[in-house]
Formats: structure tokens, C-alpha cells, sequence
């Protein structure tokens, strides 16, 4: 129940800055700008989040988690409707990444919010209802597109006030006590250096297949002669995400983190095969569901296992690196799959599976070094 004011402002300020995400692009398209100038402005914000992921725990650190989560909202609607007051594509390219370093730091104050106030056994499951909550805040996001004209600066507006708004819950929100386990035991919980790099590996692997996904699944199914069916595909993808994220996350808790990261693992390889080889509905419909449940579970079992039993500024720091990797997976990703798909019909598929190999093969040496059975958690 405490968390309750926390979620009411990750709702309204996803609604508002996922909407603008796509308003974005929608609304340079409409200008009639060309394809890499709408890419360019894109990745500004992506960049933005890059930037802010090298000084996120210091600015949380010396705010803390609530007034830094206000500054956040604050710059996200300057940002917003500052767009309404020029054309200019150095100015739009400046906003979109000042945008990207606020929504940053924001997914690092509350990330580690949510994971410093869980019970250390129930960090998964944590992490589960915060995926949860996004992803659906996500996907009503942008239901906005059909109800409001892209080239009305309303939708500028309601993108601004969305921002704006989500600074009101945090006027019931509880300051965090992270500071309970600082000091020593915070040291003591840090996890093995392995257990951390496995963590970090797989939030690039994790932002790289997601990256992907949202950037070249539309072309992959125009190229398998569903370009009709692009919104309902996606959505399905989204929708398995979302479904298996608290039984993922309780899953996690009970067995053991890098059992369901293999689990995943496994998920996501078997979807690619069954879409390499099948192009028929009912293969199309179970292998969606089981890329989207493997994908969109990945990155908070990662996070929870390489953040170990830390707590305080440790956490932060943590988060913040976890992010950084993150980002960087949504940059290159994007890239490599596009370079795949331009060479072969299926080079989304060929670019998962490849992705997928190497993360299995990390984690099968990680036990091996470790010397530990696969279901052990930090």
C-alpha cells in the first residue's frame, strides 16, 4: 500500500513521456521530414538516457528519490510543450535528450525505490508489479495517437500535463529508508563480481532484444506478409509481457533467479525457431507469446539478481550501471538486427537467436565457474 503514490506517478508519467515518444516520430512524419531526421531525433532521447546513466545516483543521492522524481517531472514538460515553440532541429534534438536524461534518472530513482523498500526474498516479485505497472501504462499510452490529431499541438499539451500531473502523488509518497542496511551490511550484501557481470550482461542482452523489437518487428512482419496484422501482433506481444511478469517474478523468488533467466532463455530461442520455420496462425500466435513472455521478463530477473542484497547508495549506484548497460543494448541493437534484416527475409529471427546463443553460453560458464547449481540466487 505504501508504494501506491509511487505507481500513481509511474503511471501518469509513462502516459506522458511514452505518448510523446511516438508523437514524436508521428508528428515529424506528418511534416514530411525525412526517415533519418525523425531516426536522429529518436535516438537523442536515447542518448539523453545514456548521458544521465554516468550522474543519476549523485543527483538522487543529493535530492533524494521524491525531489528528484519532481526535477524529472518538472523537465519532462518543459520539454514537452517547449516543442510547440520551434521547428528547429538542433533545438528538438537538444529537448529530446534533456527529455531522456529526466526519464533516466527517473527509471533509476524508482527502480531503486521499489527494490530498496522489498524484502530481499521478494525483490523478483517486486520488480515483477513495477514491470507491470509500466508496460500497461505503455501500451494505453498509446492509444492517445488515435484520439487526439498528431499535428495539433494539443497532444503536445497533453503530454505536458500528463508530466506535470504525475508530480501530485508524490505529495503522499513516503521518503524512502534505504539508509537502513547502509555501512557495512550493505557492503556484505554487494554480490560476486561474476554474479554483478552477469547481471549487467543481461540488461545490454536485454536492451538489445528489446530495442530490436520495438524498432524492426513492424518491417520483419511486413516482410512475412503480415503487414496488416502489424497493431494486433504487437500488442499480443506486449500483452504476453505484461501477463507473465508477477508469475515470473514469484517464480524467480521460489526457484532461484538464473533458473529463470535459463527458463527465459529457452522462451525466447524456442519462439525464434517456431517463427524461422512456421508461418502459420496458430504457431505465429504461441511463438509471440512465448517471445514476449521471455523478453519483457528478462530485464528486471537481471536486475534483481546482479543488485544482490544491496541497499542505500550501493543500490543507486547499481541501478544506475544496470541502466547505463541497458541503454546501450537500446542503441546497438537496433542497429545490428537492422543490418541483418536488410541481408535476410527472417534477420530479426537469425539476429534473437544468435543473441540468445551467446547469452546461454554466458550463463552455462557462469555455473560453471561458479560452481553453482543453475537455480541459486544471490
Amino acid at each position: 500500500m505504501h508504494l501506491i503514490p509511487l505507481y500513481t506517478h509511474l503511471i501518469l508519467l509513462t502516459l506522458g513521456n511514452a505518448f510523446l515518444v511516438t508523437l514524436v516520430a508521428v508528428y515529424l512524419n506528418g511534416l514530411g521530414a525525412p526517415a533519418a531526421q525523425i531516426g536522429l531525433v529518436g535516438s537523442a532521447f536515447y542518448l539523453g538516457m545514456l548521458g544521465a546513466s554516468f550522474f543519476a545516483d549523485r543527483l538522487i543521492q543529493r535530492l533524494g528519490h521524491v525531489r528528484a522524481l519532481v526535477l524529472c517531472c518538472v523537465t519532462l514538460a518543459l520539454a514537452a510543450v517547449a516543442l510547440t515553440w520551434t521547428s528547429l532541429l538542433p533545438l528538438w534534438l537538444a529537448l529530446r535528450m534533456v527529455a531522456g536524461m529526466a526519464a533516466a534518472v527517473s527509471f533509476v530513482a524508482v527502480e531503486s525505490w521499489v527494490l530498496g523498500v522489498a524484502p530481499l526474498h521478494r525483490r523478483s516479485s517486486a520488480m515483477a508489479r513495477y514491470m507491470l505497472v509500466y508496460y500497461f501504462s505503455y501500451g494505453i499510452s498509446q492509444l492517445f495517437i488515435d484520439w487526439i490529431p498528431a499535428g495539433h499541438n494539443a497532444a503536445f499539451w497533453l503530454a505536458t500535463g500528463l508530466c506535470a500531473l504525475a508530480m501530485l502523488p508524490l505529495l503522499w509518497a513516503k521518503k524512502p529508508d534505504l539508509s537502513a542496511e547502509a555501512g557495512a551490511n550493505a557492503n556484505s550484501g554487494k554480490p560476486p563480481r561474476a554474479d554483478r557481470a552477469l547481471g549487467l550482461a543481461g540488461c545490454l542482452v536485454a536492451g538489445m532484444l528489446l530495442g530490436a523489437l520495438y524498432a524492426l518487428m513492424p518491417i520483419q512482419l511486413q516482410q512475412l506478409a503480415r503487414g496488416d496484422e502489424i497493431g494486433l501482433y504487437m500488442a499480443w506481444l506486449i500483452l504476453c509481457g505484461m501477463a507473465f511478469q508477477l508469475p515470473n517474478g514469484s517464480l524467480a523468488d521460489r526457484l532461484g533467479k538464473r533458473t529463470m533467466m535459463a527458463v527465459q532463455t529457452l522462451m525466447i530461442g524456442a519462439a525464434c525457431l517456431l517463427l524461422w520455420e512456421s508461418g502459420g496462425d496458430g504457431m505465429l500466435i504461441l511463438a509471440f507469446a512465448l517471445l514476449g513472455a521471455g523478453v519483457f521478463t528478462l530485464y528486471p530477473t537481471t536486475m534483481s539478481y546482479a543488485c544482490g542484497k544491496m541497499h542505500g547508495r550501493a543500490l543507486v549506484k547499481m541501478t544506475q550501471k544496470l541502466m547505463f548497460a541497458y541503454s546501450i543494448g537500446s542503441l546497438t541493437g537496433p542497429m545490428m538486427a537492422g543490418m541483418m534484416l536488410e541481408k535476410f527475409q527472417s534477420g530479426l529471427f537469425l539476429f534473437i537467436i544468435l543473441l540468445v546463443a551467446g547469452w546461454a553460453l554466458w550463463l552455462l560458464l557462469v555455473r560453471l565457474v561458479l560452481d553453482k547449481p543453475l537455480g541459486d540466487a544471490a
